[in-house]
């Protein structure tokens, strides 16, 4: 059940990223150089393959259902997950912001004044360590 939890993360962590970095926020967005779309685009491509990777790791060849074999997985998606909350930490260090540069009207809501990324990250954290204990509890310690 746990190796079914994280595939279903990695892919929602694949399509939203794909939606929320294409999208009219980030790559689509006017005011945004393009030096910076390209690292949204980039962004992109990258969770895409990195999170694939996971998967296949999850599920592909002899012995899928290894812990070591969970545990790089669930690695790659922490270092996702967790690289949200530290890029959001630093961001005023490079005068950058969670919150989209678009005018007040254009911005997608907030709850409690967290951005949907943020909550985003906030909501599916809890998930991946949920995932990452039945792992650990049902799967043999092979390492």
């Amino acid at each position: 059940m746990g190796r079914n939890i994280l595939t279903v993360l990695l892919v929602l962590m694949i399509i939203a990223t794909a939606i929320a970095d294409l999208g009219f926020m980030h790559a689509s967005n006017e005011s945004w150089p393009p030096h910076a779309r390209l690292h949204a685009i980039w962004n992109v491509v990258h969770v895409t393959g990195t999170h694939c990777l996971a998967l296949g790791v999850l599920w592909i060849g002899a012995n899928s259902n290894s812990i070591m074999r969970v545990r790089i997985a669930l690695g790659i998606l922490l270092t996702f997950v967790i690289s949200f909350f530290i890029a959001a930490l630093m961001s005023p260090l490079f005068g950058a912001s969670v919150h989209p540069d678009l005018p007040m009207d254009q911005r997608p809501p907030t709850l409690w004044g967290m951005d949907g990324n943020m909550i985003g990250f906030l909501l599916v954290l809890p998930f991946v360590l949920y995932a990452w204990r039945i792992c650990e509890r049902d799967l043999p310690n092979d390492a």
